[in-house]
């Protein structure tokens, strides 16, 4: 009987070792094709969000343990003084009850991400144009999937 010496293919340590580069190069190169930034930027604007309605709320309930609750009126948090509007921080004070990144700007009641690709549409928006004291200020995340 004749024996087979000349035995064509690939041992089972040779298909590991290139399995295992093959996950070493996927691994380095994934995060060059997935960008993450966008998520990232939305993400910041939620939390902008959060701390508007957070600092809102306690500037309120401040100003109802004053008795400040006029159309026009202002109390004193965190050294800063907060004009008021039926109770609530005017469009213009409210940046001053928040500690934001430098990555985020405040102009008109609307903050904006400054690296986002869509400023205009990337934003979250405080508006206090209360009539009276039953109302509360809309504050709206716009368009956050632009960011």
């Amino acid at each position: 009987m004749k024996k087979l010496s000349n035995v064509k293919g690939f041992t089972l340590i040779e298909l590991v070792v290139v399995i295992v580069i093959l996950g070493i190069l996927a691994a380095t190169a994934a995060p060059k094709f997935i960008d993450l930034t966008g998520d990232a930027k939305a993400s910041v604007m939620q939390g902008v969000q959060g701390s508007i309605n957070s600092a809102a709320d306690l500037a309120h309930a401040k100003a109802l343990v004053e008795g400040e609750t006029s159309s026009s009126a202002s109390i004193s948090m965190a050294g800063e003084t907060v004009n008021l509007a039926f109770g609530w921080p005017t469009n213009a004070s409210i940046v001053d009850l928040i500690d934001i990144d430098e990555s985020v700007s405040f102009a008109a009641g609307a903050f904006f991400h400054l690296e986002s690709n869509d400023q205009a549409n990337c934003r979250v928006t405080y508006n206090n144009n209360l009539t009276n004291i039953n109302g509360r200020p809309e504050i709206t995340a716009v368009d956050l999937d632009a960011c």
